[in-house]
């Protein structure tokens, strides 16, 4: 996650190892166990949950109009 470092500290200090323990809490829960206001606690949990989205995108499907992987002839034999 793109947090501060104190912020970061302050999420491993209160028992937050992972996002997803992040995200199995709510902002107020979040604010009041790592000392940050509503708001900030809402740019941490908002960042979790699009750090997660990210690592759980499926790449654009191949069209068939280009190959995957581009092999000469020789490189086979």
């Amino acid at each position: 996650m793109q947090l501060a470092d104190g912020v970061s500290d302050a999420l491993i200090n209160a028992g937050f190892s992972t996002i997803k323990s992040i995200l199995e809490c709510t902002t107020s829960d979040l604010s009041n166990k790592i000392g940050v206001d509503q708001y900030v606690a809402q740019i941490i949990f908002e960042e979790a949950k699009r750090i997660t989205s990210e690592m759980t995108k499926v790449p654009p499907v191949l069209d068939g109009r280009a190959p995957a992987v581009s092999v000469k002839k020789e490189e086979i034999l």
